[in-house]
């Protein structure tokens, strides 16, 4: 049984909900003078969506964001300021979601792993599993040659960055770690909401292996964890859906997750017409460092 359209216009309003959450806190932790609008911080974090995608490792995206914010008008020291907060309060909040989960569901978590390995040590995936590896490993020479060809100069600022972020103050961080929590939520909410009503299918398994098909990527060098997240959506689900309508799943399940978001970012009119239309020749021109980040 595919996914019915009432589901994925679900999905679909649970991936735009997130769009926005991320878009408040992006401009929740960037305050100043040249405060970013709504839509400027939509674009921006599509366009760091977009060079995670297709960076090994996701390092391509907060450098995009960090070149998008500068074009915006925004301060290095507040970019950097806002960015690296962000990133500290994804990671605390990720390490809390997963001792939570993991002793919520223990039993699903090790059964999960044992079919998962029994699956990939099988006649039929070992090719994958090569593959998968060969993969990885290029994405990891890939990344390693990319952060040693980023300007030494990008780190100049991190004094002044440091004094801003001291600047935000609890109440501040506090909102920005709930705005991350409710977008998490939101982004894991996608796989369950795809698979209601699915039989052999219980409500826990399926939250805790989309947790850990989205947030598993963070710690895979390929591109949005190529390879290794469709080998484990497929052990996943192995033996409770049909080839087709596994397919079928995987291929929604990447739109609502990957694909939508970075095609937000990818689309250069409509980031052209928000966010370098704000300032025509302005501060965009004259930093060379950030727009070095992409280009290497």
């Amino acid at each position: 049984m595919l996914p019915s359209p009432t589901l994925h216009l679900a999905a679909l309003a649970l991936c735009a909900t997130d769009v926005v959450v991320r878009a408040v806190r992006l401009r929740l932790l960037m305050p100043g003078d040249s405060r970013l609008s709504l839509w400027q911080a939509v674009t921006i974090n599509a366009y760091g969506d977009a060079a995670s995608a297709v960076t090994p490792g996701r390092v391509g995206g907060d450098p995009a964001r960090f070149l998008a914010c500068r074009r915006a008008g925004v301060e290095a020291p507040r970019a950097l300021a806002g960015l690296a907060v962000e990133t500290l309060i994804d990671w605390v909040l990720l390490a809390a979601a997963t001792v939570i989960l993991g002793l919520a569901f223990a039993d699903t978590a090790a059964a999960g792993a044992r079919h998962l390995v029994a699956l990939a040590t099988g006649p039929t995936a070992r090719l994958l599993v090569a593959l998968v590896l060969a993969l990885a490993l290029a994405s990891a020479v890939a990344a390693r040659w990319y952060r040693r060809r980023l300007p030494a100069g990008t780190l100049g600022s991190l004094a002044a960055a440091w004094q801003r972020a001291r600047r935000l103050g609890w109440p501040c961080v506090t909102l920005a770690a709930t705005l991350t929590a409710l977008s998490m939520a939101l982004r894991v909410a996608i796989l369950p909401v795809l698979v209601a009503g699915q039989p052999g299918l219980t409500t826990g398994a399926v939250v805790l292996g989309s947790f850990t098909l989205l947030f598993g990527q963070l710690a895979l060098p390929t591109p949005a964890g190529a390879g290794a997240v469709e080998l484990g959506f497929v052990g996943g689900f192995a033996g409770t859906l049909s080839a087709g309508a596994l397919a079928t799943l995987l291929v929604a399940w990447r739109v609502y997750t990957l694909i939508l978001p970075a095609a937000l970012g990818g689309g250069a009119l409509l980031f052209a017409a928000t966010v370098l239309g704000r300032r025509p020749g302005g501060v965009a021109d004259q930093d060379s460092t950030a727009r070095g980040l992409i280009r290497e």
